[in-house]
């Protein structure tokens, strides 16, 4: 019951969420950002690199794209696109399926260092439940991701 609150919740704070001016990004897009974010945490550290991905005006924002962080502790200290996320614990995770999303990216991120993970989650755009491809990179004993809707 405590899981359907938080995904009505979920879902209700993103269709309150205006359109894209600048329509959705690619996968591949995504994929990049969080390249990008991985090379800056390992050039300045965890502490300056998320409060650089939590600034909503930076550089670490793109249309629908932003960097979640996911602390050793695997609790969420940066999402500036759905801060309602902010502090909560990612292995309690479940996309609309019922799928453990948080788990799946933390697996990929240990197993693998790098990766897809793919989960469906309300588009805030579309406002319905639609696939979404987060590209998961392991940096030291932080978890980041940015996630991009598919069609």
């Amino acid at each position: 019951m405590r899981r359907r609150r938080a995904g009505v919740l979920m879902a209700s704070w993103l269709a309150a969420l205006p359109m894209p001016a600048f329509g959705q990004a690619t996968p591949d897009e995504a994929k990049a950002l969080a390249e990008r974010a991985a090379a800056h945490m390992r050039a300045v550290g965890a502490q300056q690199a998320i409060a650089d991905f939590s600034d909503p005006a930076g550089s670490y924002r793109d249309r629908n794209l932003f960097v979640v962080t996911y602390d050793p502790q695997r609790k969420v200290v940066s999402s500036v696109g759905v801060p309602a996320y902010l502090g909560r614990d990612a292995t309690r995770f479940r996309d609309d399926d019922g799928k453990e999303f948080g788990k799946a990216i933390i697996a990929t991120a240990e197993t693998h260092g790098a990766g897809w993970v793919d989960y469906r989650m309300t588009n805030p755009a579309s406002r319905k439940v639609e696939r979404k491809s987060s590209y998961v990179i392991k940096v030291g004993d932080y978890i980041l991701m940015v996630g991009a809707y598919r069609p």
